[in-house]
């Protein structure tokens, strides 16, 4: 934590841009590639200010990880979110076609973001919990809303909706993390890529 004193603004608001700063240098380069100089030089105080307030760089990015969930993974996972979900579209393949494609877009804007989360979420527990705290348990259940849904109407075959969000997801999440990041120089047809992506999951959850 910060050491700095509650009745001393000064400090506070030093510290204050040291954490924008970071979150605006990690949001770009990644946590491992985030430079406590380039942070002090955007945040205008010398690298030394840096580790009056965090004893090292390591204190500074665990000061900053809640931050960095809430100021940018989260409003970027928020993003039209509820307008998507509240829509009632005539069928469970139109509610996907939008959803892939209103992610896909979302993804494409904050693509250094995406990168990050990818790097980051499978070497840091804390950083799972706060992604699950502020993002997934917000949305999981609004989304496992959707499936009963489409469940009622006899359009998804009846597995427990758990199951049916976890095929969604790893075939949605899979072709943006391979159109975005894995292989964004290659000349994806989206609108192709998303049909036959949809195909494939509505014939699969098909009931029998």
């Amino acid at each position: 934590m910060a050491s700095t004193r509650e009745d001393d603004p000064e400090p506070v608001r030093g510290v204050e841009r040291i954490v924008r700063a970071a979150i605006e240098v990690i949001a770009e380069r990644g946590f491992r590639g985030a430079a406590t100089s380039e942070i002090a030089r955007r945040a205008g105080v010398a690298e030394g200010t840096i580790f009056r307030h965090f004893k090292t760089k390591q204190l500074l990015l665990d000061h900053i990880l809640e931050p960095f969930v809430e100021r940018v993974l989260a409003p970027i996972a928020f993003r039209d979110l509820n307008r998507l979900i509240d829509t009632d579209y005539p069928d469970f393949a139109e509610f996907l076609r939008v959803f892939a494609r209103n992610r896909l877009d979302v993804a494409r804007e904050h693509v250094p973001a995406l990168r990050i989360f990818l790097q980051e979420v499978p070497l840091s527990p804390e950083l799972r919990r706060m992604v699950f705290h502020h993002i997934g348990r917000h949305v999981i259940p609004e989304l496992l809303a959707v499936i009963r849904k489409y469940q009622a109407r006899g359009q998804i075959r009846d597995d427990p909706p758990e199951t049916v969000l976890r095929i969604l997801m790893s075939a949605l999440a899979g072709y943006i993390i391979t159109r975005l990041a894995i292989l964004p120089d290659h000349p994806w047809d989206d609108d192709l890529e998303i049909e036959r992506t949809v195909g494939v999951m509505t014939r699969g959850l098909r009931p029998d």
